[in-house]
């Protein structure tokens, strides 16, 4: 029951850092917005692999995590220097 009330709220959240990401103000709070929805989508993975009982979701949720810092941090140096790599 705690777990598909933690799903509940943690999908309602990721519709709503959507929504942020989509129409944020500024290219900053889209970016922290898309750093907050990969978060919120490895905990919503590893909440899946909670309920049922699937472990190979977890290396789901580790992949995503790193592609969400990656992206993040690429987005973040995009917006800083005006290109990602040297």
């Amino acid at each position: 029951m705690i777990v598909d009330l933690a799903l509940g709220i943690v999908t309602l959240s990721v519709l709503l850092v959507t929504y942020r990401v989509l129409r944020g103000p500024s290219w900053g709070d889209r970016i922290m917005a898309f750093d907050f929805l990969s978060v919120n989508l490895v905990v919503l993975v590893t909440l899946l692999a909670v309920k049922t009982r699937l472990l190979v979701t977890l290396d789901a949720a580790l992949l995503l995590s790193l592609l969400g810092f990656l992206s993040t941090l690429a987005l973040t140096r995009y917006l800083l220097t005006g290109r990602v790599m040297r």
